[in-house]
């Protein structure tokens, strides 16, 4: 073909002709393809072409030669697009999801119970169909036999006032008729028949029981059913008759389209109207473990309802469902008007408590969530409490220690994990985590509160210098300007995790310090727990609250609306269950005031995703002490047990190694501006000998001068070691001429220790 031109001088595009390029065992290949290109065409929806066929267009193509083309001529990449087609699966759906057919066998399993509980009712109306039966199969034969028809003509004919001979020849007839068919073999076999069946009958009952004889009368009974079940529907034409009742799963826990829209048209719920019915999403199915029915659906678009409506009415649904509220869960699913529900066969949390995985964990990673309870579908369920925290609140005795206790083990088997207890309680619950806690502060005594009020006040400065630390870090490593696992494998800022139980008794005590102090205990520990709260999730501090008056009088809603992971317990009043939950939970259909108070440790878990029905973990206190035995174990192991459990005091209890044992040595020397390297060095060495007395550092013990070289030296190296990663640092200073006296200062230390 030859090549066209434009007015400029461009080439068009062309039509090239590529058989004239190939060889005839080629195009005998390529024929062979249009063949079953166009058989494929045939099977395509609708017959469209699809990319095995049709013309290749090029666009501005120069004429080539043959020979040049090589063996690329004539190669076409063939493309298949029947995976975009979307055509549908041979097998449906609901043939192959195990959830439709644990849904049918439930459904199945029920009517059949539904309909044996209600057998004798069936039997008796059974009974009375064919007892009509029976009556209408006599008056039918009866009036066959003795041709009654004609009686109701003789009373036609007398009421037209015809003539006597008239009514003669009726009866006449009648006669006739009758003896006609008595006459007739059909009527001769019945008789003959029925006798026969009667006497045989008869005979068995005599002679094998009338039990055993009971069998054989079932054919009449079906004869008779039969003649008596066409008289009722002759009586009613409109097919209400039936012996059987309509299976109802109201109650049953299986959940059906009709169930459905029946409860969301209650007059209770009002959700549908009477007209009205909701689009389930796939098929109404069964949990694995056959527990539950579960329901995706859309509600009408045009009556505006959404999924926060319908929850908002799951005690009314419960009830139109003739369930316990508590079997029931109802969230939204997708958009506004999308519902996932959920219908358990019965109560969710029956039973006794699940045990913690945790009892028997040999180590644990606080970045993978802490196993605290289980929800509603029994799988056990590990939160988030970095950058969350968790408040805990409820009435006495319902359970808030125990899921506080769940939560903690979490944090208490991961050595990289600080843990801070104070128990207003004063009681064993938390007894053991002295073990392995920075600082243990039991009761509400006024030492312990005093004590606290230090810790808190000392946490708010080592937050600070945590973001001191992370504001030093490249962005490559502090992406999000918070704590990573990376930044604290590599960089020792470790997350803390800060647990208070009983929290109302420390926030009201009225004691201060000092007489002349403005702010009281009470207040200065929540000034430090607001703070805390507020800034610190960021630089790995986790409070776990724990309270039984949780509403504003005793816990302020800072600090409340500061932690947005709660679980609220059973409440005296549902203004108590809204100060745990949020504002509105209780108008929701959430509120903690209803919950069984026979089921301890159940509850309602709220965080950013919404809320849910939980049971607490169970770990007991012998469980709960080897727990804490092994985190102590991990902790030594890993060099990170410090504090009070490391056998340190005062504030130098949060601060490990050799940093702790240099502000024990400055306490125990009532706090002096500075010490001098020799008498840090005997301080040390009263606290540690095996490390630092002379005969440890190889020095003779009158020789304080090499005591005191060779110390320096040790100690500076331990000081680096135990500051590597942490962007702080600590060296002696001198303060005489000369520098014959040099050493440490109070609060250099204070500050590379990270709390002030």
């Amino acid at each position: 073909m030859s090549a066209t031109s434009t007015e400029h001088g461009e080439r068009e595009a062309q039509y090239i002709d590529l058989a004239a390029y190939q060889d005839p065992e080629t195009l005998d290949r390529l024929e062979l393809l249009a063949r079953a290109a166009r058989e494929t065409v045939r099977t395509t929806p609708a017959g469209i072409a699809d990319l095995t066929t049709g013309t290749v267009r090029l666009d501005k193509v120069d004429e080539a030669p043959a020979d040049q083309l090589g063996d690329e001529a004539g190669v076409l990449e063939v493309l298949d697009e029947r995976e975009g087609w979307n055509l549908r699966r041979l097998v449906p759906e609901s043939l192959t999801d195990m959830g439709v057919w644990r849904q049918r066998r439930a459904e199945w399993v029920n009517a059949s119970a539904f309909h044996a509980l209600r057998s004798p009712v069936y039997l008796w109306r059974a009974a009375n169909v064919a007892a009509l039966g029976a009556r209408v199969g006599v008056r039918d034969a009866w009036s066959y036999v003795f041709a009654t028809e004609y009686g109701d003509i003789a009373d036609k004919v007398r009421r037209t006032k015809a003539g006597p001979e008239h009514i003669a020849d009726l009866r006449a007839d009648r006669r006739k008729e009758a003896r006609a068919r008595r006459r007739e073999p059909l009527t001769v076999y019945s008789l003959t028949g029925c006798s026969t069946y009667l006497g045989a009958v008869l005979a068995m009952g005599e002679t094998w029981g009338w039990v055993m004889a009971a069998p054989v009368l079932l054919p009449v009974f079906g004869i008779l059913y039969a003649l008596g079940r066409r008289e009722m529907i002759r009586r009613e034409p409109d097919g209400t008759f039936t012996v059987t009742d309509a299976v109802d799963f109201t109650g049953a826990g299986v959940l059906t389209d009709e169930g459905l829209n029946k409860a969301l048209r209650a007059r209770s719920v009002g959700i549908l109207k009477d007209d009205e019915s909701v689009t389930v999403l796939g098929f109404i199915a069964r949990e694995p473990g056959d527990r539950a029915s579960v329901v995706r659906f859309e509600l009408p678009r045009e009556s505006g309802k959404t999924a926060a409506e319908v929850g908002a009415k799951r005690k009314a649904i419960a009830a139109a469902l003739a369930v316990d509220s508590i079997q029931l869960s109802i969230r939204q699913d997708g958009h506004e008007g999308s519902v996932y529900m959920r219908v358990a066969d019965s109560h969710p949390f029956g039973g006794e408590p699940v045990a913690s995985p945790l009892a028997t964990a040999e180590q644990w990673d606080i970045w993978d969530g802490a196993p605290t309870f289980v929800d509603e579908t029994g799988r056990i369920t590990a939160i988030e409490l970095l950058f969350f925290g968790l408040l805990v609140g409820a009435m006495p005795r319902q359970g808030k220690t125990f899921t506080a206790r769940a939560a903690a083990a979490a944090a208490i088997l991961d050595p990289l994990c600080r843990v801070i207890v104070a128990d207003g309680k004063g009681g064993k619950d938390w007894a053991a985590t002295a073990l392995l806690a920075e600082a243990y502060v039991r009761g509400v005594t006024e030492p312990a509160v005093r004590r606290l009020t230090h810790v808190l006040e000392d946490l708010v400065k080592e937050m600070e210098a945590a973001y001191d630390a992370l504001f030093e870090l490249p962005d490559e490593v502090c992406p999000e300007g918070k704590i990573t696992p990376e930044i604290v494998r590599d960089y020792k800022v470790f997350p803390c995790v800060l647990i208070i139980d009983e929290l109302q008794r420390y926030l009201e005590n009225q004691g201060k310090e000092n007489e002349d102090d403005k702010l009281t205990y009470g207040k200065r520990i929540e000034e430090a727990l607001e703070t805390l709260a507020k800034v610190g999730p960021a630089a790995g501090l986790i409070p776990i609250l724990a309270s039984q008056k949780p509403t504003g009088d005793a816990v302020p809603s800072a600090i409340r609306d500061a932690i947005p992971q709660r679980i609220a317990h059973l409440c005296a009043t549902y203004q108590m269950s809204d100060s745990i939950l949020g504002t509105g939970s209780s108008a929701s259909g959430w509120n903690a005031k209803e919950l069984a108070p026979a089921f301890k440790g159940m509850g309602i878990h709220a965080d950013e995703t919404g809320l849910r029905f939980i049971r607490s973990l169970l770990i007991k206190l012998p469980a709960f002490r080897v727990i804490c035995e092994r985190g102590r174990s991990l902790r030594i192991a890993a060099g990170t047990l410090a504090g009070e459990a490391a056998g340190q005091s005062g504030r130098a209890a949060r601060v490990g190694g050799i940093l702790a044992d240099l502000l024990a040595v400055f306490e125990d020397r009532k706090l002096p501006e500075r010490l001098a390297t020799a008498d840090i060095l005997d301080g040390l060495a009263q606290l540690d000998p095996s490390t630092w007395a002379p005969a440890s550092l190889g020095v003779g013990e009158g020789d304080r001068a090499a005591y005191v070289q060779t110390g320096g030296t040790e100690l500076r190296k331990a000081l680096d070691v135990a500051l590597d990663g942490t962007g702080r640092s600590l060296v002696s200073r001198g303060w005489s001429k000369g520098g014959r006296a040099n050493g440490y200062y109070l609060e250099e230390l204070r500050k590379a220790a990270g709390i002030v």
